[in-house]
């Protein structure tokens, strides 16, 4: 059993890089049915949150639903990205390759099985998110 979820193509949602008492994460859109199937397989196999891919369901002002999945960082998620891209890039619409690994912990707070992403590829950087498209 492979403990590792590897996505490419997929589009951040959401991006929460500095700690704000929640944790570090990236949501990324999971409307595509591929998508899904590939977590839930990777959550149940390795029993991540209980064996339980936990999707959350969004609809915006104008009607349009995604289906959203959040990934945790660690300290030791590791970012690179296409011609000089990276964790400044991410953003709204980017899109990402990324590798998420399951892990057993045991602490003070309890134990179980959770997962944070081990790898994040920046293929195209957030539209609008870069001085290029605000320099004169």
């Amino acid at each position: 059993m492979d403990n590792t979820i590897t996505l490419k193509h997929v589009n951040v949602v959401f991006s929460e890089l500095t700690d704000a008492g929640y944790g570090r994460s990236i949501t990324i859109d999971a409307s595509d049915k591929a998508v899904q199937d590939a977590i839930k397989t990777w959550a149940k196999e390795n029993k991540v949150n209980g064996g339980v891919a936990k999707f959350k369901e969004y609809t915006n002002k104008d009607g349009k639903t995604t289906i959203q999945y959040t990934f945790k960082l660690s300290d030791y998620t590791k970012f690179d990205g296409k011609d000089g891209l990276g964790e400044d890039d991410l953003g709204y619409n980017a899109v990402i390759n990324l590798v998420a690994r399951a892990f057993e912990y045991d602490n003070k707070f309890g134990k179980g099985i959770s997962a944070s992403l081990a790898a994040v590829y920046v293929v195209e950087g957030a539209p609008n998110n870069t001085m290029a498209n605000i320099a004169e």
